[in-house]
C-alpha cells in the first residue's frame, strides 16, 4: 500500500486525499488549524455542478445560498453594469469553511487519517526527491507528498530547482485583500442589485465591494495588486460607508487581511514525490481570485491520474501526466486570463469610464457572463458592427486591447505546447519560456 501525505486543507488537498484513500492508499493529512476552523470563515461563488463532476454529494443545504446579483460600477461612479444571475442554484455561495469539512467528512469515511492542529515543519528530501515531512520533529516517510497549504505555501521554495516549480507568485501575482463583516442598516432600503463592485475603486488597481448577503450580512473587500496599505484600506471602506446605507460600524466578523493569487497556474506543480494542488499551485482564476473549481478539479485529476496508473514510483515524469491534464483543461485559457488582467490592471481609469458609458457594452449584455446554457445571450452581426463603430471612437484604446490580446493569445499557445512526455530538458526549456511571458510582460519588453 504506497503512503501518501497531504500537506493542509484546502479544498483539492481534502478531494484527493478521500480520492486515493477509497482506492485503497495509505493517506494521512495534517492541518495546522483546528478542526471546524479551516479555511476563511465567509462564502464565495461556485458552480454547483462541480459536486457532480468531482463524483461527490454536495455539502449539508445550510452551507450554500443562491449566488447574489452583481453592479459593476465605473471609477468615477457615474456608470455602472448589472450581470444578470444564472438560474436558481446553478451558481450559489458556498462556505469555504463548511465545504472543507464536508470534504473532510467524505475523506474520513474513505479511510483517510486527518490530523488537526499538527503544522507540517518542513518536507525530508533524498536527493533530488520529495520522501517525507517532518512533524513534531519527526521525519515520516510518504511515496508522495501532496501539497495543498495554500497561496503562501513554504514548501514550495524547498524543492530542487531543476523541476521549475516557483517560491514565490511574482509581481502582480497576488491582491492584498482585507475582508469583513458588518451588521446591516435595518432602515436602509434594500440594493437591487445586491452586491456592488467597483473597478479600480479610488483609481487604485484593484477592486472594492459592498455585498449584502443572504445572512444578512454586509460583506466588504478591499483588494490592492501587490500592495494595500492601512491608509488605502481605510479610505476605501470610508467611501463606502458614504455610498451604502446599508453598511454600518457594528462589526460582525472583524476585518481579515489576506493574500489572495491572480496569476496564472506555476510552470511547474510536480517533482519528484511532490505535487502541488490549489492555490499553492496559484490554481485561481487570474481576475476573480477564485479557486475552489479549480482546486476540486485539480484534486479530482491527481487522484484519477494516480488511480488509473497505480504507479511504483511518484516521481515527476510519471506526475506530469497530471500537469499535462490540468494546462490542457484550465492552466492554458487561465495564462489568457492572466495577460488580459495585466492590461487591464494599467488602463488608465478615464478609459475605463468611457469604455462603461460609451454604449458599447449594456446590461443586456453582461449577460454574456451568464452560464444559463438552454438561454444564451445571442448577438446579431447589426448589434456587433455598431458595437465596433462605437469602439472605433477610441482607436489608442482599441489598439491597445487588440495588442493585449494578441499577446495573451500567444502566451495561451504557450502554455498549451506543455511536453505531452516527460523530459527533463524539454520540460526545462518550456517552463523557461512559459515562465518568461509575464516577466517580460511586467518589464514591458512585451
Amino acid at each position: 500500500m504506497k503512503k501518501v501525505i497531504v500537506i493542509g486543507l484546502g479544498q483539492g488537498g481534502a478531494l484527493v486525499a478521500g480520492k486515493l484513500a477509497l482506492a485503497g492508499y495509505d493517506v494521512e493529512v495534517f492541518e495546522r488549524a483546528s478542526r471546524g476552523a479551516t479555511s476563511h470563515d465567509w462564502h464565495d461563488d461556485i458552480r454547483f455542478d462541480i459536486f457532480e463532476i468531482c463524483g461527490i454529494a454536495p455539502p449539508p443545504t445550510h452551507c450554500y445560498t443562491q449566488k447574489s446579483k452583481w453592479l459593476f460600477v465605473s471609477p468615477d461612479e457615474k456608470n455602472s453594469l448589472k450581470v444578470p444571475p444564472a438560474k436558481p442554484m446553478e451558481e450559489v455561495s458556498v462556505s469555504r469553511r463548511g465545504l472543507v469539512d464536508h470534504l473532510v467528512a467524505l475523506a474520513e469515511e474513505s479511510g483517510a487519517k486527518v490530523h488537526f492542529d499538527t503544522p507540517v515543519e518542513r518536507l525530508v528530501l533524498d536527493g533530488d526527491s520529495v520522501v517525507g515531512v517532518v512533524v513534531d520533529g519527526e521525519e515520516l516517510h510518504a511515496d508522495l507528498v501532496v501539497d495543498a497549504s495554500g497561496f503562501n505555501s513554504p514548501f514550495r521554495a524547498q524543492i530542487p530547482a531543476k523541476f521549475g516549480v516557483p517560491a514565490e507568485a511574482g509581481k502582480g501575482g497576488v491582491m492584498k485583500g482585507w475582508r469583513g463583516f458588518f451588521v446591516r442598516n435595518e432602515e436602509a432600503e434594500t440594493p437591487n442589485p445586491e452586491s456592488t463592485l467597483y473597478v479600480k475603486h479610488l483609481d487604485g488597481a484593484g477592486i472594492s465591494w459592498c455585498n449584502l448577503n443572504d445572512r444578512n450580512e454586509v460583506d466588504v473587500l478591499i483588494g490592492r495588486i501587490d500592495t494595500l496599505t492601512e491608509e488605502d484600506k481605510d479610505k476605501c471602506l470610508e467611501a463606502l460607508y458614504k455610498s451604502h446605507p446599508i453598511l454600518t460600524d457594528q462589526v460582525l466578523k472583524e476585518g481579515k487581511w489576506v493574500d489572495i493569487g491572480l496569476r496564472c497556474t506555476a510552470g511547474g506543480i510536480v517533482a519528484d514525490g511532490y505535487a502541488l494542488v490549489g492555490d499553492s499551485a496559484f490554481m485561481t482564476m487570474p481576475f476573480m481570485g477564485s479557486g475552489i473549481e479549480a482546486s476540486m478539479k485539480a484534486g479530482l485529476w491527481l487522484g484519477e491520474h494516480i488511480i488509473s496508473t497505480n504507479p511504483d514510483k511518484f516521481d515527476a515524469e510519471h506526475l506530469w501526466g497530471y500537469q499535462v491534464k490540468y494546462f490542457e483543461e484550465l492552466g492554458a485559457s487561465y495564462t489568457l486570463v492572466d495577460v488580459v488582467k495585466r492590461w487591464a490592471l494599467n488602463i488608465n481609469p478615464d478609459e475605463i469610464n468611457w469604455l462603461f458609458g460609451c454604449g458599447a457594452v449594456t446590461n443586456e449584455d453582461m449577460a454574456l457572463l451568464s452560464t444559463d446554457t438552454e438561454n444564451p445571450v445571442k448577438l446579431t452581426l447589426g448589434d456587433i458592427l455598431k458595437k465596433v463603430g462605437i469602439l472605433l471612437k477610441n482607436g489608442h484604446l482599441i489598439g491597445q486591447a487588440i495588442k493585449w490580446v494578441l499577446k495573451g493569445v500567444n502566451a495561451m499557445n504557450v502554455a498549451k505546447k506543455l511536453p505531452k512526455k516527460y523530459n527533463l530538458k524539454k520540460v526545462q526549456k518550456w517552463q523557461n519560456k512559459y515562465d518568461n511571458i509575464i516577466v517580460k510582460i511586467e518589464r514591458g519588453k512585451q
